[in-house]
């Protein structure tokens, strides 16, 4: 799980950086991940040590290249601004929405609340270059965060609200991806066309002791 979880780090960031564009083919974006990562793809021949060991399958779809893979560590993952400027783009996030309101049953699962307890909404959207990129949705608990709201107005940023909260690191616990066409808001706010569609990223952070900290909701729009 930690393989997978570096690998979709590493996607996450290079597709916000506009490093990768849709593959021209599946056994092209297939054979690069395996290549990458020291992981089996659907094309993948079997390699000599399989032969040896008599096994008459190429390995699965996903999992390790027998004979053992390199070790991964899973790489730190820098900031969204971080990352972007690293790559000689200019980033920047406008807030949408800031409010106090309270938790529905998904949110309040998510980060170990009641339903209906009070959380921070905030709704942002991005821009890389001045071009719009993605709209994310970021709950907090607010009896954990009273003063969020204040601070988040006067520091810009999440992370730094976190760090002068008394949290100075947090880790991405999961994260789910998927796929969707936008609605009429999204499209209207990142200008693209109602059949272009969106990824999104669904994901928990926690804090240093494995509390849950964040529940965010992203759309991101592809490059096409």
């Amino acid at each position: 799980m930690a393989l997978w979880r570096a690998i979709s780090q590493s996607l996450e960031r290079r597709i916000l950086a506009r490093e990768l564009t849709p593959a021209t083919s599946s056994r092209r974006s297939s054979n690069s991940l395996g290549s990458s990562w020291s992981i089996a793809t659907p094309s993948a021949e079997r390699s000599p040590t399989c032969r040896k060991r008599g096994s008459s399958n190429p390995p699965r779809a996903g999992a390790a290249m027998c004979g053992g893979p390199r070790p991964h560590a899973a790489p730190a993952a820098p900031r969204f601004s971080e990352h972007v400027r690293e790559r000689g783009r200019i980033p920047r996030t406008e807030t949408l929405k800031l409010t106090a309101r309270a938790a529905d049953a998904k949110v309040a699962a998510q980060l170990g609340l009641r339903l209906g307890q009070p959380i921070i909404y905030l709704e942002r959207r991005r821009f890389i270059d001045d071009e719009p990129t993605g709209i994310s949705q970021h709950h907090f608990s607010h009896d954990r965060f009273p003063t969020f709201i204040e601070m988040y107005r006067a520091r810009g940023s999440i992370t730094q609200t976190l760090i002068d909260s008394g949290i100075p690191d947090y880790t991405r616990r999961r994260t789910a991806i998927s796929a969707r066409l936008p609605t009429a808001d999204e499209a209207e706010q990142l200008h693209i066309p109602r059949h272009v569609p969106l990824l999104v990223h669904r994901y928990l952070n926690i804090d240093g002791l494995g509390r849950p900290l964040e529940y965010g909701i992203s759309a991101r729009r592809p490059r096409w």
